[in-house]
């Protein structure tokens, strides 16, 4: 049970981080840098609030210090990199 939830936060993870990079919607016309860090940001708030929401559907959840934070921004940014090469790295 714990181990699938784990995948399905993972999966959730990966797909919000790249999400904005598939220009599904124009949020607004700032330029394509920042509308993509806008919606990298919106994406890890989202997933960090579905991951919160799964850890207490589980258990009882932990405490999240300034560890924490650090440790999942640094592993949404590792999982937006296929997004971020196939949008800005490699253009047409």
């Amino acid at each position: 049970m714990h181990t699938s939830i784990a995948f399905i936060n993972l999966g959730l993870a990966a797909l919000l981080a790249n999400l904005p990079f598939l220009r599904l919607i124009g949020m607004r016309s700032w330029g394509p840098v920042l509308n993509d860090l806008a919606g990298w940001a919106t994406g890890y708030v989202l997933w960090m609030t579905a991951a919160s929401m799964l850890e207490n559907a589980v258990g009882k959840p932990s405490g999240h210090n300034w560890e924490v934070w650090a440790v999942t921004l640094a592993l949404f940014a590792v999982l937006a990199f296929p997004g971020i090469v196939c949008r800005h790295l490699l253009r047409k």
